[in-house]
């Protein structure tokens, strides 16, 4: 089942700085907030500030901030889900120089940043789930720092993601029998004023659940020809599609199958105390059936 709730998804972080920045490597850590938007796509904002230590005398220490929008797209959605990134935003570098350096450009300023890469998302329950992904991070540094033309670095990030809501119920399957003698007259495939409301209320239970598809099936008794039976129980499928049509279905999520006598419930030799064509009517009556199967049902 997809599962499209809002989350939340903190994270420590270490990054492995360009040596144009002329820091060590550093710490951080921070945010993002997203939602699935399909089965396949999760947009997501993402906050993150890490701190890059001195890395000689003539060199600083580094404040970053990132604000960025994500796009990640899942090869799956169950289990062990590896995802691609893509994102874009602006990153904000704060530097000050080292103790004793001589620097003239201890300063802070905005530029365009971008990132891509790879990660995992893994389910602990449906409350919870661990995440990591590594990224490399391209900021134009519009500051000019260190005098370097721009930056990339390469950022480890990994946390935990926290849905909002309780996560949607799993897709279930809901089956129906109908007495073929309540929907039609004894062999025939139209359906009868009965028939018509008894499908009227079945339009209407559909109408408050979600669904993926129906399946109609039609059944008769062995009183006939195996392939006379076949076709009855094909027309009375056919029959009951086309009320749900009319009443709203979608056409294109309904199948009909004609079973004939070869799935039936009181068989010849049940019946073998009979005594006359009506008393063996009556005794076949079980097997005289349209069933309905819908499949992937949920709560709208």
């Amino acid at each position: 089942m997809f599962d499209d709730r809002w989350y939340v998804a903190p994270f420590g972080s270490y990054t492995w700085v360009d040596s144009d920045r002329g820091a060590d490597d550093g710490w951080g850590g921070g945010f993002s907030v997203g939602k699935p938007i399909n089965e396949w796509l999760n947009l997501e904002f993402r906050t993150m500030y890490s701190t890059l230590g001195n890395a000689g005398s003539s060199a600083g220490n580094y404040r970053v901030l990132d604000l960025g929008v994500d796009a990640q797209y899942f090869f799956r959605r169950k289990g062990f889900q590896p995802f691609l990134l893509a994102g874009i935003g602006t990153s904000q570098d704060d530097f000050s120089c080292a103790r004793g350096a001589f620097c003239n450009n201890e300063h802070k300023d905005w530029s365009f940043m971008a990132n891509a890469g790879a990660g995992f998302l893994v389910p602990i329950n449906d409350k919870v789930a661990f995440r990591m992904d590594g990224r490399y991070r391209y900021s134009t540094n519009q500051g000019n720092f260190n005098r370097a033309d721009n930056f990339g670095d390469w950022v480890l990030s990994a946390g935990i993601q926290i849905p909002f809501g309780s996560a949607p119920a799993a897709p279930t399957t809901r089956r129906l029998e109908l007495s073929a003698d309540t929907l039609f007259a004894f062999n025939k495939s139209q359906l009868s004023s009965q028939g018509v409301n008894e499908i009227n209320s079945l339009s209407r239970d559909l109408d408050q659940v979600s669904y993926e598809s129906v399946d109609v099936t039609g059944h008769t008794d062995p009183i006939g020809s195996d392939e006379y039976n076949r076709r009855l129980s094909e027309d009375r499928a056919d029959s009951v599609k086309g009320q749900l049509v009319q009443d709203g279905t979608p056409a294109s999520g309904i199948s009909t199958y004609g079973m004939g006598e070869s799935q039936l419930k009181v068989t010849p030799g049940d019946c073998a105390g009979a005594k006359g064509k009506q008393a063996l009517i009556d005794c076949y009556q079980p097997n005289r059936r349209v069933e309905v199967t819908v499949n992937g049902v949920t709560e709208k």
